[in-house]
């Protein structure tokens, strides 16, 4: 409470700016696109299998 509030960015804006909040989300990207290629990986193996 007795921090100084300029400390803590309170506009959106600036928190996009932010490279620590960029590198976020550019991880958080690529984890969902990692995702992504292992739920069809396992999907296709579990057809694969399945109707073979």
């Amino acid at each position: 409470m007795t921090e100084p509030k300029n400390t803590q960015p309170s506009l959106p804006e600036d928190e996009r700016k932010n490279p620590v909040y960029r590198l976020g989300q550019a991880v958080a990207g690529f984890m969902l696109i990692v995702w992504a290629g292992v739920l069809a990986l396992v999907f296709y193996l579990v057809f694969r299998f399945w109707f073979s």
